[in-house]
């Protein structure tokens, strides 16, 4: 039996249909584009089924192909760190690196297969429960979300090294086999400490809301920390009033994005184990790191800000949040995407407001204030939209939106 009942609200945000980072333009519709002759702040690769979209971009967020794009290799794109280029062969659990020339250019470095350093012998690892992967702020270590098909086998995270000579990757270790849901994984700005959220249910029975913290040693292995998180308490239930209530609920955690500090923000959805049903609209609670990796919180279901475009129902992926690298701004993206101000650990405040409708798949940033969104228009068009962001201006950078006909996961390499 799978584990796909019970992943249902931990398939969020980072990874393979929304797993952590970012997407780009199709080939057509920038290829013809002379490039200049300023050297690009950005490059940002899409996957899509059967080739690599490979563009640079200017310091006004135009795109123009790199040269020998589309480049042709299948991947699920998972990241980069400046070096290399990784993500996941079609329908497997193996990682590819590609070098990444100074133009942007890709070249198959090396391979690793996840699954020869699955110690557990309960169930072989998966692709269709979700993937995911995350690289340290330092480019030096990478993290894989190690999820077996079974479902009753735990999941853990495996940590490895990179090696940025030849692309290679070296097992260091795996967390305790205690994290029980989807492949998110966020590193807090000072690079020591890691979580995990998810809201996992099974057989019918209630999500159960946790966020798993771990501690990146200085080999650069994940371990499982002693911290935890204290989610707000959500508002009693009053929208069924037929049902007996009113109930007392609790908030599931979606999606999480860290600041380049101790701070994060985590889209919540409240959730009535009584009558198994989400209630109340998404908010954004805020928190603040102490020294020993606890995040903690000032948010109340009264002072956090609403999230319109949604983080999703606790049975559907959780959309996709962003911060700028500046961590001065909060871009959230799932049926639409809303601009908000992140002012630590204080409240976020509304800010601008952007393509009501569209349908989100994933939101990044560069160091140069551009945000790339991708995703589908309600007709099915794939588009990515290309933005210059600052706390007082929102502008569409010139060629933007971009038509791309199979979108898949994007990756922003800035430069």
């Amino acid at each position: 039996m799978t584990r796909s009942m019970l992943l249902a609200i931990s398939l969020a945000a980072v990874v393979s249909a929304g797993r952590a980072l970012a997407q780009a333009p199709e080939a057509s519709s920038v290829a013809s584009v002379t490039a200049t002759a300023a050297a690009p702040v950005a490059h940002v690769y899409v996957g899509s089924p059967s080739h690599i979209l490979a563009y640079s971009a200017a310091a006004n967020g135009k795109l123009t192909a790199v040269p020998g794009s589309p480049f042709n290799f299948s991947l699920s794109l998972m990241g980069a760190n400046g070096r290399y280029l990784f993500g996941f062969e079609p329908s497997s659990v193996i990682i590819d690196s590609f070098s990444m020339a100074a133009n942007g250019a890709l070249k198959k470095a090396a391979t690793t297969n996840t699954q020869t350093y699955e110690s557990s012998t309960c169930s072989p690892l998966t692709y269709w429960n979700g993937q995911g992967v995350r690289i340290d702020h330092s480019g030096l270590d990478l993290y894989n979300a190690a999820i077996p098909e079974d479902l009753f086998c735990y999941s853990k995270f495996q940590s490895f090294k990179i090696n940025n000579t030849n692309g290679k990757l070296s097992f260091l270790g795996d967390t305790d086999k205690i994290f029980y849901g989807g492949p998110q994984l966020y590193m807090l700005g000072n690079n020591q400490y890691a979580y995990s959220p998810d809201c996992a249910a099974a057989f019918g029975n209630g999500p159960s809301p946790q966020v798993t913290v771990f501690q990146r040693l200085s080999s650069g292995e994940l371990v499982t920390a002693k911290a935890g998180v204290a989610l707000p308490a959500a508002p009693v239930d009053t929208s069924n009033p037929d049902s007996g209530g009113p109930h007392s609920g609790y908030y599931c955690p979606l999606t999480m994005a860290t600041d380049p500090t101790n701070h994060a923000a985590m889209t919540l959805q409240a959730y009535d184990p009584d009558d198994s049903a989400d209630y109340g609209p998404v908010v954004i609670a805020t928190f603040t790191e102490d020294a020993k990796g606890n995040l903690k919180t000032t948010s109340t279901y009264k002072n956090m800000a609403v999230s319109e475009p949604g983080g999703g129902p606790t049975g559907a992926p959780g959309g996709s949040m962003r911060m700028s690298p500046s961590g001065k701004l909060l871009a959230v993206g799932k049926s639409g995407l809303e601009i908000f101000h992140f002012n630590g650990g204080n409240p976020v405040t509304k800010y601008k407001t952007l393509l009501p409708g569209f349908n989100v798949a994933q939101i990044l940033w560069d160091n140069n204030n551009h945000m790339y969104v991708i995703g589908k228009t309600s007709a099915g068009a794939g588009k990515l939209y290309v933005y210059t962001v600052t706390p007082t201006s929102v502008t569409a950078a010139p060629g933007s939106p971009y038509s791309i006909a199979s979108p898949g996961n994007i990756v922003v390499q800035p430069l």
